[in-house]
């Protein structure tokens, strides 16, 4: 079914499951973050750079100013410290740099302080003097996915996983640098870790869900997405997307009660009740859609105008002009003069749908030569209203009036054939090409077949079977055009012959009576002379 397809189409997952999944911003704010990551200002010696009495010395110290959370002291005291190294006031003291741990702790104190960029740097430095330091690893991959570099942050995310790291922060992490690489297993099998040590985290509920989604599990992420909407029924975000989950699982009716729960709640949006108004259609419920269609025009502040007309045509497959019309009437009241050109032109097409929809031919043509004037380039309202003077044309009864209307509808067809839409050109080629076939101009109707064939887009099996059907019609025609023509052409010269025959009888005859009125005059004046002569005896 035609419809069925249609609205399928337009009910299409939305364009944020396509979206690069991104860590939400706000997580970089929660008091657990800034537990651990204030955590990572100690030291784990197994795993990381040793430090030697005067650093031990100035970490003791730095812990106190830490634990008051005096973030900027403690920076300006650690470069004090390290500018003392590197510089020291004693000659006799050798100058060094200081540990890897201290310019790891640098690095925190920049992040703490905002100064992400050379936090960034400071870890590159801790990584390079020590390479397996695993908090440094974490931390430059945390400072990777709060500007959203996730393919930078993934390989120091595994380094430090394989070095011991195993929290849900480093598995969550681990699933959105896989997400944005799209390798779906691989996400979420990272995020069923991440959820599994910490079942809390909205975060990585959302990262499972979309793992799913791009998977295509569409059970699963449906079934997931209700943990999330009972803990937010008031959000919209994941009942929309567990209603896409349902439309891909071909339950369309789920999907449509997930929309009326949003209408009733009254958070659905535009979008929402245009794709219930659409599964409404899908089910051949005309009144229910145009209910939601209505819905979706009342709620926007400015009307999606070419998404309208495109209802309008659901509704009118639905063999609900009436319906269709109401829709119509709403949208030119909303949208006022608003409409663009192209708008205008569709929306006149539509008009005309309706009316045709209806038997109304008359109007239809009328609405389709407003169309027209707005943009006589039009080449649908064109090939439409040779549509509808063909459809004249069969209802009229007065053969001079059937002449013209066919007239029009040849004329309409011819100049829509070169319209630079395809679509238009290929109809617009056919129909006038029927009309020909069914005058019996066959010949006259192959170019436009073959060209209609040339636009044809899809499948051509149908049309190129049409084209052999008239190609043995136009054969016949010929053969009997030939047949006829050498038939008067042999009566031609049998005719010629008989005139040809006629006429040397004819002077035949007129030179045997010649001929005998000669000798008659001969005789004549021969017995003349006799006479003459016995009288002169």
């Amino acid at each position: 079914m035609i419809l069925r397809s249609l609205c399928l189409l337009s009910l299409a997952l939305p364009s944020l499951f396509a979206q690069a999944v991104k860590v939400s911003p706000e997580w970089f704010r929660t008091p657990e973050f800034r537990e651990k990551f204030v955590g990572s200002y100690g030291f784990l010696p197994k795993v990381e750079p040793k430090v030697d009495q005067e650093e031990a010395a100035l970490i003791a110290e730095l812990s106190e100013i830490l634990s008051a959370q005096r973030y900027k002291e403690a920076e300006t005291r650690l470069l004090a410290f390290i500018k003392e190294r590197k510089n020291p006031i004693d000659p006799e003291v050798e100058a060094k740099d200081v540990s890897a741990a201290l310019v790891f702790t640098l690095g925190n104190l920049y992040y703490q302080n905002g100064r992400t960029a050379e936090a960034e740097s400071a870890y590159k430095t801790a990584i390079k003097r020590f390479p397996e330091y695993r908090r440094a690893h974490k931390n430059l991959a945390l400072v990777y996915a709060r500007s959203d570099r996730m393919t930078q942050a993934k390989p120091h995310l595994i380094k430090a996983m394989e070095l011991g790291d195993a929290d849900h922060l480093s598995y969550g992490l681990l699933g959105h640098a896989m997400l944005a690489e799209e390798k779906a297993l691989a996400a979420e099998a990272a995020f069923r870790q991440a959820y599994l040590t910490n079942p809390d985290e909205k975060d990585w509920q959302v990262g499972l869900v979309q793992a799913l989604l791009v998977k295509e599990d569409w059970p699963q992420a449906a079934s997931m997405m209700q943990s999330l909407i009972d803990d937010n029924p008031a959000d919209p975000v994941m009942w929309k997307q567990q209603a896409n989950c349902y439309i891909q699982m071909g339950d369309v009716m789920r999907a449509a009660e997930n929309y009326e729960v949003l209408r009733l709640k009254g958070i659905a949006d535009e979008a929402s009740l245009n794709t219930l108004g659409d599964i409404y259609s899908n089910q051949e419920e005309p009144l229910l859609a145009l209910g939601a269609y209505l819905s979706a025009i009342r709620l926007s502040e400015t009307v999606d105008v070419d998404r309208t007309l495109k209802s309008a045509g659901y509704l009118l497959q639905l063999e609900a002009p009436q319906e269709a019309a109401r829709l119509m009437v709403t949208l030119r009241a909303k949208a006022g003069e608003t409409l663009s050109k192209d708008q205008k032109v569709a929306a006149f097409v539509v008009d005309s749908d309706i009316a045709d929809a209806e038997k109304r031919y008359e109007n239809a043509a009328d609405f389709l030569k407003q169309a027209l004037l707005v943009s006589p380039a039009s080449g649908e309202s064109r090939l439409k209203l040779g549509e509808m003077y063909t459809k004249l044309a069969e209802e009229a009864t007065d053969d001079k009036k059937i002449k013209e209307l066919k007239v029009e509808a040849r004329t309409a067809f011819k100049q829509a054939t070169g319209d630079t839409d395809p679509k238009v050109g290929y109809k617009a080629n056919l129909r006038l090409a029927s009309m020909l076939v069914k005058a019996q101009k066959y010949t006259e109707a192959l170019p436009l077949i073959e060209e209609a064939i040339r636009l044809k887009t899809g499948g051509k099996e149908s049309i190129e079977q049409y084209k052999r059907r008239v190609e043995r019609a136009a054969a016949r025609q010929r053969e009997r055009e030939e047949r006829l023509e050498q038939k008067r052409r042999e009566t031609r010269e049998a005719l010629e012959k008989t005139e040809e025959a006629e006429a040397k009888a004819g002077e035949e005859k007129k030179a045997k009576d010649a001929k005998i009125k000669e000798a008659k005059e001969g005789d004549g004046k021969s017995g003349a002379q006799d006479d003459e002569k016995k009288e002169g005896e």
